[in-house]
């Protein structure tokens, strides 16, 4: 019998702690987002073919009329056809409507040429593209996503706009340092490439294609004769197969009970392409949470030419276990030495910070001054009386200054003056669960035992003496140091969206004072900081709402 209620009590924790995680993450991550539509060709082999790969006798409109004609439903068509559009692409007369043609149906016949290859028919069709593809790649135009906000644009008009997998190709981004393969993210190094058509030879029936591939991830100029052309690509799209592959989420519970693994992981991981010109947008997520909740900001901003070329995405993991100050300063660290192995000092000047929930807290903290408000609101002594105690992280706690000398920020359902599900039956039992690193546990040992308790302020010390560190301690309302950061003004601008699961208007105190989100309530989501606030339906997942995801974008278009 105490068996069987000992097994009771560990479902009842259990159901409590599943209830704890949709109400704090507002995270529902599926493991997979898209299907790829299936390859399918109809080509009939030629046993004498005509391949024609000289046109220069044509006039421009006599080559379209003849690529008109030339529908690649043979071996001998589709060669014919690559051949052709490439020609009338290449001369200086082809009109709008003609090279609009050409590129569609230059297009349609390197990727029958390129399923033909991924199909092993090349032999039997006589036809060699020469390009190891026997690394799995995804065709960027035959994605499609579970969700229509997920789905990845096609950016540009020539070539194939593919996905691969850069570890298989063998090839390493950032080859020449090495160290900063630690941040892409730990499941592969999803990159947009485009192929694209780059010779022919003919030997008899056997027919050798040259197609190339070159990582394109940015508008880039691709000549065909003396005409100039934007290349296909999709930024998108390599982070929507980033994410099918996507095992982080299951660091969302790791990270707040405090596992070793989700420990090893943390850290700052770039979507794309690390740059030392773009503007770094860092985005942090919240309690109980992982990166996989910017999705659908992230493809947003990826789809969007322009903004894929001004910013460069870096995502945040954390433990959440860990209150927001202490993962601050592990934050800030880790933003700085990417920073100075990115070595361009100008990189410095500009970033844009979005936050939801806890991350909020934390991008607040990463663009404002702390002056010595933090060290006074926890000590009753001065700094120079503590000097010979210092330590680098209890320095770094309380000192700092912003990183960048001007700061974007964007609080999602960001808990300023704290939560009450903090202090609530589901937060008091998710917080025994919670275990801290012993560096945290034990960050006072040192000054305490020199000076005692009394070095504390009398506000400070019943968290000090009851080790009272983890995230819900510090969220819970009416935290010292919270106050403090309350009152804090970022460095910058700032902007505000506040989620509600049932009003979105407010134009009293009292009617906004009804709007809460289930975890985080108007009062405490709006700061006087934000030069505009939004309110948005939301059961405390913002990061999902096509409203604050078009608003955040528009701002960043501004």
């Amino acid at each position: 019998m105490k068996f069987f209620s000992l097994a009771l009590l560990i479902r009842f924790v259990k159901w409590c702690l599943l209830s704890a995680v949709v109400m704090l993450s507002g995270c529902g991550n599926t493991s997979r987002y898209f299907d790829a539509i299936p390859n399918s060709l109809t080509l009939s082999v030629n046993q004498s073919p005509q391949f024609v790969t000289d046109f220069s006798h044509k006039s421009t409109d006599d080559l379209y009329n003849y690529c008109l004609g030339v529908v690649p439903q043979s071996t001998e068509r589709l060669v014919n056809s690559i051949v052709c559009t490439h020609a009338l692409l290449a001369r200086d007369d082809v009109s709008l409507s003609q090279r609009q043609f050409a590129l569609g149906r230059h297009r349609n016949a390197l990727m029958r040429l390129l399923i033909l290859k991924l199909e092993g028919l090349e032999d039997r069709a006589h036809l060699h593209t020469g390009l190891d593809l026997n690394v799995p790649i995804i065709f960027a135009s035959r994605i499609k996503a579970r969700e229509p906000s997920l789905q990845p644009k096609v950016l540009g008009d020539y070539g194939i706009a593919v996905v691969v997998r850069e570890n298989d190709l063998h090839q390493q981004v950032d080859s020449t340092d090495n160290t900063l393969k630690g941040y892409y993210p730990q499941e592969g190094e999803f990159r947009s490439y485009t192929l694209m058509f780059d010779g022919i030879k003919v030997d008899g029936k056997e027919v050798l294609i040259k197609i190339s591939k070159q990582p394109i991830n940015e508008r880039t100029t691709i000549r065909v004769g003396r005409n100039a052309y934007l290349a296909r690509y999709s930024p998108s799209a390599a982070y929507v197969a980033l994410l099918n592959n996507s095992t982080i989420d299951a660091m969302s519970w790791k990270g707040f009970v405090g596992s070793d693994l989700a420990e090893e992981r943390r850290g700052v991981y770039a979507i794309g392409p690390l740059s030392d010109t773009k503007i770094p947008l860092i985005m942090i997520h919240g309690l109980n949470s992982d990166p996989l909740v910017w999705r659908y900001l992230s493809v947003a901003i990826l789809n969007d030419e322009w903004l894929n070329e001004r910013y460069q995405l870096w995502h945040v993991l954390y433990p959440t276990g860990q209150p927001p100050f202490y993962n601050a300063m592990k934050v800030r660290r880790e933003l700085n030495e990417l920073l100075d192995r990115l070595e361009n000092p100008l990189l410095k000047r500009e970033a844009v910070y979005i936050g939801h929930s806890m991350g909020g807290l934390i991008s607040k903290l990463l663009t404002t001054e702390s002056g010595s408000d933090f060290w006074q609101a926890t000590f009753a002594v001065s700094k120079s009386d503590y000097e010979r105690y210092s330590t680098a992280d209890i320095d770094e706690l309380f000192f700092f200054s912003p990183l960048f000398e001007r700061n974007t920020v964007f609080f999602l359902d960001t808990p300023h003056k704290g939560s009450a599900l903090a202090t609530s039956t589901i937060g008091y039992i998710g917080n025994k669960l919670v275990s801290l690193p012993v560096s945290l546990t034990h960050l006072f040992d040192g000054i305490v035992s020199a000076l005692g308790n009394d070095i504390f302020t009398p506000s400070m010390r019943p968290y000090i003496e009851n080790t009272r560190f983890k995230s819900l301690d510090v969220l819970a309302p009416g935290h010292p140091l919270m106050d403090v950061l309350y009152n804090k003004r970022v460095q910058g601008d700032a902007y505000a969206v506040i989620g509600s699961s049932s009003e979105i208007e407010c134009d009293t105190p009292t009617l906004c004072s009804l709007i809460n989100d289930g975890v985080v309530n108007y009062d405490s989501a709006f700061t006087p900081d934000a030069l505009e606030t939004i309110i948005v339906n939301s059961r405390h997942n913002s990061f999902k709402s096509p409203q604050a995801v078009d608003f955040i974008v528009e701002h960043l278009r501004n």
